[in-house]
């Protein structure tokens, strides 16, 4: 029986650029590191309130690009409906601004969608589509 979802693995050509995009921009924290020779792969997990991405590089091969998919019109922008990870915030316009002000580009500015839900998103280094979402109270 499933319990919960453990870990979110991603491929990176650059493991440090992702663990300090992961660390200093999104606010993880480094939880275990793993070298595994035989296979060639190095990894990286962090962790924040119990929620874990793994991040992986294999020495001596680069990962593929990321597929677009479809996109999905939102308000003014568009974003694709591919492989994603989103992340539940208190206050979006404000964890937008602080975002920013670490570099971050965003693809989808914060908009309301119906029921009162808000959605904004960006892409890591990897190119992985990155959802920040607030509930409503």
């Amino acid at each position: 029986m499933i319990k919960k979802i453990d870990h979110i693995g991603i491929m990176t050509n650059d493991l440090d650029q992702s663990v300090g995009f992961y660390t200093d921009v999104l606010g993880f924290s480094i939880f275990s590191r793993i070298e595994m020779a035989e296979a060639g792969l190095s990894a990286v997990f962090v962790e924040k309130d119990g929620s874990k991405i793994e991040l992986m590089k294999y020495r001596g091969k680069n990962v593929p690009e990321h597929s677009e998919g479809v996109k999905l019109k939102m308000g003014e922008g568009s974003i694709p409906i591919n492989d994603h990870i989103t992340f539940s915030v208190d206050d979006i316009e404000a964890t937008v601004s602080q975002f920013k002000e670490k570099g971050v580009v965003f693809h989808l500015e914060p908009i309301q969608l119906e029921g009162g839900m808000k959605l904004a998103s960006f892409k890591d280094p990897n190119e992985v589509l990155i959802e920040l979402v607030e509930h409503p109270q």
